[in-house]
């Protein structure tokens, strides 16, 4: 299994994609000659969502794609850092003309082997989002996306959570602003 990141308390992996589905087995053989074992239910769809600041809560890593009707499109960030109250804080998405498409981007893990794409559904606010896609990302190995397709109804609505289904399972809840 490809290695990520390695500290005293956590380590980052891949687990192959042809690692079969059910109970297994994993050793971790230290440099210093230690060696840990554990177990791990291995399943086709764990779905979670990385966090802006990397806790699992809040605001999520994700970005707003806005098309316009010259099919221009643009990025635009959900969170920033405060450097005063150091911490993240939202960043309101703006709907904008009303002939712009905006598209929420959701970034995670345990998404791409969902059994098809009608099995992934988005909740903002408590209104469904229609899923454009829910894959692997494509540059960043391991790295999941859901795109989103933000209803206009949910304009003024402030700080809401958004809510991530993959073939049931139920992904962890975040909050983006929608101004």
């Amino acid at each position: 299994a490809p290695l990520f990141f390695v500290s005293p308390t956590q380590i980052n992996l891949l687990i192959p994609p042809e690692t079969a589905v059910g109970a297994a087995m994993f050793t971790v053989n230290s440099g210093d000659g230690g060696v840990a074992a554990g177990n791990v239910a291995i399943t086709k769809v764990a779905p979670a969502l990385f966090t802006a600041d990397a806790s699992g809560r809040g605001l999520p890593a994700a970005s707003v794609l806005r098309i316009r009707a010259d099919g221009a499109q643009s990025f635009e960030p959900v969170a920033r850092f405060d450097q005063t109250r150091q911490q993240f804080v939202p960043v309101p998405i703006d709907f904008g003309a009303e002939s712009d498409q905006v598209f929420l981007l959701l970034f995670g893990a345990g998404i791409r082997y969902r059994s098809q794409l009608s099995n992934v559904a988005v909740s903002i606010g408590g209104s469904n989002a229609e899923v454009t896609y829910a894959g692997a990302q494509g540059d960043l190995i391991g790295l999941d996306q859901v795109n989103a397709r933000l209803p206009r109804s949910l304009a003024g609505r402030g700080l809401v959570s958004v809510l991530l289904t993959a073939d049931g399972l139920t992904a962890n809840a975040l909050q983006v602003s929608i101004r």
